[in-house]
């Protein structure tokens, strides 16, 4: 974010573009130090201009944490660093299996002498739940409401200290959430005109563009239907209907296709109701398709763990991981995987200014279970029985236990409950 053109993370085309990428004209990197004050080190037209410049850069970069393996030019004046894979998939794969619900989660200061982070205050603007009991069902209400709760979520993954009412300080930073047709009245306060809003767009019709006027029950009511029409197409009408627990799915399912459809954009704007099931092609029910597909799979290895044809799977150390370099692999664990903790970081990057990028984590969430729904069509993780096999069954299982970490870790930030079945 703060280097904007002259690094750039990647997560898809590694192995052509690089794992990251830099600028090769000194022109991008002098701009960069003229609007921050600094001075170039060196004065060349181009970075790494030969071999023994490359060479030089890989030699430093064993000190790194992460060291590179090659270095490769690309178009518009641009390198390609790729990194020496096994470590990373290590450090990841460890600190989500450790760490399990909190992976991502900022690290308070220790001992007695830290310093305490900046404290935040957050509050729902009651004006537009309280004047009429009937209002909190409108849908652009029940939009602002989620969007207090998911921020709420947001700060306890953050280095932000959320503190009370009671405990708000000088220093501390007020956030109201809002819906955008709730003005500042003259009458407001010194407190309340200095406080950030965070604005909540309307819900909008999708043909005439105006504001929708369905409660949350009603649209609640309508997605549930179409998750329950696209259960009945892909199971067929009796297996759908033989469940006991068939109806708190289709509820869940309902919440989750809300949600998505009204944070799929950013929270200042508006959103628009999904009417006749025509919305996103991956949407909710792709999302926990894929959720519901990793929780089979776990459920089917233990299966076969209990009935003998498995050994129990080994500890994380005694794992050859070298079997996930593959670009597949790859692309899940440093693509997604590694990148979640600043994922969440990012959507609070301009809560300052009044601004939440939960539109982010939804297509975070989208494209994780696209990428992981292809490597189920190219990978076969439960394999045969046998002894050269068993390396990568148990690598894949460990994998497989992240990706579904971080999906229900990213799901639960959306107030979202992954399912077992579907």
């Amino acid at each position: 974010m703060r280097y904007g053109e002259l690094i750039r993370f990647h997560n898809e085309n590694l192995l052509e573009g690089g794992d990251v990428s830099i600028a090769a004209s000194n022109i991008n990197w002098e701009c960069f130090c003229q609007r921050h004050g600094l001075k170039m080190r060196m004065d060349i037209e181009q970075l790494l201009t030969d071999e023994k410049a490359k060479e030089d850069m890989l030699e430093q970069s064993k000190q790194w944490i992460f060291p590179l393996q090659s270095i490769t030019k690309l178009r518009k004046e641009r390198y390609g660093l790729h990194f020496h894979r096994a470590p990373i998939i290590a450090n990841v794969l460890n600190s989500i299996i450790t760490n399990g619900e909190n992976y991502g989660k900022h690290k308070g200061p220790a001992g007695d002498g830290a310093v305490l982070p900046r404290s935040i205050h957050l509050s729902l603007n009651n004006r537009f739940l309280n004047e009429d009991k009937h209002n909190s069902k409108e849908l652009h209400k029940f939009r602002a409401k989620q969007l207090y709760l998911i921020l709420g979520r947001l700060l306890e993954y953050s280095k932000w200290r959320v503190v009370q009412e009671d405990d708000v300080t000088d220093d501390t930073l007020r956030v109201s959430v809002d819906c955008n047709n709730v003005p500042r009245r003259p009458s407001d306060s010194q407190e309340d005109k200095k406080m950030v809003r965070l604005v909540c767009g309307p819900v909008l019709e999708p043909t005439t563009k105006t504001a929708t006027s369905m409660t949350s029950g009603d649209y609640m009511a309508l997605r549930s239907n179409d998750m329950l029409l696209i259960a009945m197409h892909r199971h067929g009408v009796r297996d759908c209907v033989k469940g006991k627990n068939f109806e708190s799915l289709m509820h869940r399912l309902g919440h989750a296709a809300v949600i998505v459809d009204l944070f799929e954009v950013r929270h200042s704007t508006g959103a628009t109701v999904v009417r006749s099931g025509l919305g996103s092609s991956k949407g909710a029910n792709y999302i926990l398709y894929n959720s519901a597909r990793l929780e089979t799979l776990l459920r089917t290895f233990q299966a076969q763990v209990d009935l003998g044809v498995y050994e129990c799977l080994p500890p994380l150390d005694e794992i050859d991981l070298s079997v996930l370099e593959d670009e597949l692999d790859w692309q899940l664990i440093y693509g997604y995987l590694l990148t979640f903790p600043k994922l969440v970081e990012t959507t609070l990057a301009q809560v300052e200014q009044g601004l939440c990028g939960v539109h982010l984590l939804v297509r975070y969430i989208v494209d994780l279970a696209s990428l992981f729904s292809r490597y189920y069509r190219h990978k076969r993780i439960l394999v045969q029985q046998r002894t050269n096999l068993m390396p990568v069954l148990y690598a894949r299982i460990y994998l497989v236990k992240a990706v579904r970490q971080v999906l229900n870790s990213a799901l639960a930030l959306l107030g979202i409950e992954p399912v077992d079945y579907m």
